[in-house]
């Protein structure tokens, strides 16, 4: 709806208002004439004045600026509402005008002033705090008004008219994310020379879209990003919670294929990638600034940018690189007392090769750190390995020698001066090479701890995953202690999940009480039949996702005798993977059903969650 319709309605309040005071006088007139007492008390507190049953124009002059109040104000809502692309922009001026003129009408023909008076404030303020209460929800806080800070600045501004900031650039206005080049061993020039060329290309068209998406992802809590730039539209999802959504309003409005086109280049430039190459692979890193603190500065996060050409156009993928980890501790990721105390007893370990796993997108350079902030690092010596060009969080008393894979670096290339200088536990972030590997398992001899990170659905799965890579058998079944696997389920929305009485078959396979009377799972939205009122409201807290968060459940693997004898037996994997499952079972290890079943148990996760990551499923 165009700005214009608001004034055609404020025309339109204006000829009902008009029509109103005219009733309002016959009624006046009829008031007057046929009930004594409240003519009497009309004349002192209404509208009337004298004898002579005029209207009062000092308090039609009050009503007046309460109108010309609601008329700015609606058209301010219309013009933001507009801006923001708000699908529910024609509905919030229809309900606006109806509820004004109603309250106008009735406020008119209420022979009290000071009783009608209300109702038109009332009618006037109501709808505005519903449009800004809606309208601020999952904005930034530098993008929302009517706050304390956003109310502060227009007081200074417009009565106080203190010295305000100059008009913002092109690429300065809309949302509060800012987009910069950033990159390892490149000097400042180019990264300024980057943004500036993605910033002012044609008029920031493509810039000031591609940092309108960034923010929604953001705040849609979204870990990855996936741009389709199709033929004839383009698609997005998010990837929250280790889940792909597809969002149909990620901007709000949906982008012409001329504006798509500026996107595509405007990332490329800022990556330092070829414009016009709509084919080829390419892979860069941006910097994002966004949500300022207090203080005015904003937080930062790493943005990694990956291209390709498909046959239906081009797909972007960017992933955003937080700095710190989600989780502290694993008091934090884990709520079972008895298993915290299980992962403390792994991780401070005097010896052996402790290995941490996870599948893709299951947090495994979370749980990395996570790991070692339970760790004691205060009365052990700690070293840890990490590339360059995958940096990790800092974790206090660990010394940290690097390595340039760009260059051609390897583990291999720091590891020995790192053993030389005899810590007692080192972590090796991404052992990438065999000798890595056969290293480790001697220096384990050495009474060291150390700790790794591989791929594997479950702790036996990489193990079975190392002797593919070509570790040794008999040295890795000398070597390690323990597998701690990871998997991330989605928790329940707490707002809109629902109970439901459980399955016996359901209890059974998990293990839990017989007489367990609920379970609950992400609410089901149940339709209704042609003509009925569907009374489904989607709920905001999780956007109608039905989750939010996760949390860990873990495969914890002690490495008995016996599974020692397995790994190092010359048989094929196949049947190596069988009898290590096998000897788990049989030593009491049941992997992650436990911890599973646990989360089913309390209400944190679902039934459908649990099986949907045991699964593999994305």
């Amino acid at each position: 709806m165009k700005t214009v319709k608001i004034k055609n309605y404020a025309r339109f309040a204006a000829i009902a208002a008009c029509a109103a005071t005219a009733v309002l006088a016959f009624a006046d007139l009829s008031w007057a004439q046929n009930y004594d007492s409240l003519a009497k008390e009309a004349t002192t507190n209404g509208w009337r004045q004298g004898i002579g049953m005029t209207l009062c124009p000092i308090k039609l002059g009050i009503l007046l600026v309460f109108y010309l109040a609601w008329v700015a104000t609606t058209g301010w809502c219309n013009n933001d509402a507009e801006r923001l692309g708000d699908p529910d922009q024609e509905q919030s001026n229809g309900l606006n005008l109806i509820v004004f003129v109603a309250a106008f009408f009735v406020a008119l023909l209420v022979p009290i002033f000071w009783i009608g008076l209300p109702i038109v404030v009332l009618a006037w303020l109501v709808p505005i705090f519903i449009y800004v209460k809606k309208r601020n929800k999952g904005m930034l806080d530098a993008d929302k008004v009517m706050t304390p800070s956003h109310l502060s600045f227009w007081f200074r501004t417009k009565v106080l008219k203190q010295q305000v900031k100059p008009k913002p650039k092109s690429y300065e206005g809309g949302s509060s994310v800012q987009l910069e080049a950033t990159g390892l061993n490149m000097d400042e020039s180019t990264k300024i020379s980057r943004t500036v060329q993605s910033r002012n290309l044609n008029g920031s068209v493509g810039y000031n879209l591609f940092r309108e998406l960034l923010y929604h992802a953001l705040h849609s809590r979204a870990l990855e990003v996936i741009i389709e730039f199709g033929a004839e539209e383009t698609k997005f999802q998010y990837q929250i919670d280790g889940v792909y959504h597809p969002i149909l309003d990620a901007t709000k409005k949906p982008w012409l294929r001329e504006e798509a086109d500026e996107v595509a280049k405007a990332a490329k430039i800022l990556i330092g990638g070829k414009p016009d190459d709509r084919a080829g692979r390419q892979n860069g890193l941006f910097k994002v600034l966004y949500d300022k603190n207090k203080k005015g500065k904003p937080k930062t996060c790493d943005v990694e940018l990956h291209t390709a050409g498909v046959p239906t156009g081009e797909v972007f993928k960017a992933v955003f690189q937080f700095k710190t980890a989600p989780f502290k501790n694993v008091a934090e990721i884990c709520d079972d007392p008895e298993r915290q105390e299980k992962l403390r007893a792994v991780i401070n370990s005097e010896n052996g090769l402790v290995v941490l796993a996870s599948a893709p997108h299951q947090g495994l350079k979370t749980l990395t750190t996570v790991m070692f902030n339970t760790a004691d690092r205060f009365t052990r010596d700690f070293s840890a390995v990490e590339d360059v060009q995958h940096p990790y969080e800092f974790i206090e008393n660990v010394t940290t020698t690097k390595y340039d894979s760009s260059k051609g670096e390897t583990p291999m290339t720091v590891l020995p001066d790192v053993y030389f200088r005899e810590p007692k536990v080192v972590l090796v972030r991404d052992m990438v090479n065999l000798e890595a590997w056969k290293l480790a398992c001697d220096e384990v001899k050495n009474d060291r701890l150390i700790i790794s990170t591989f791929r594997g659905a479950d702790s036996v799965d990489a193990i079975i995953g190392l002797l593919k890579f070509g570790v040794d058998p008999k040295e890795l079944a000398d070597a390690l202690t323990s597998v701690i696997a990871q998997k991330l389920v989605r928790k329940l929305c707490d707002t809109c999940k629902e109970d439901i009485k459980p399955d016996p078959r359901v209890l059974q396979q998990l293990g839990l009480d017989p007489k367990t009377d609920k379970i609950y799972r992400k609410r089901v939205h149940e339709p209704v039949e042609p003509g009925e009122r569907d009374y489904y409201e989607p709920c905001e807290d999780c956007r109608d996702i039905g989750y939010k968060g996760r949390v860990a459940i873990f495969d914890v693997l002690e490495i008995t005798d016996d599974m020692r004898q397995i790994i190092a037996a010359d048989v094929d994997l196949d049947k190596k993977n069988k009898a290590l499952r096998q000897a788990a079972f049989k030593s009491g290890q049941r992997g992650y059903l436990v911890d599973g079943a646990r989360l089913i148990k309390n209400g944190v996760t679902s039934y459908e969650e649990l099986i949907r990551v045991l699964s593999g499923k994305r």
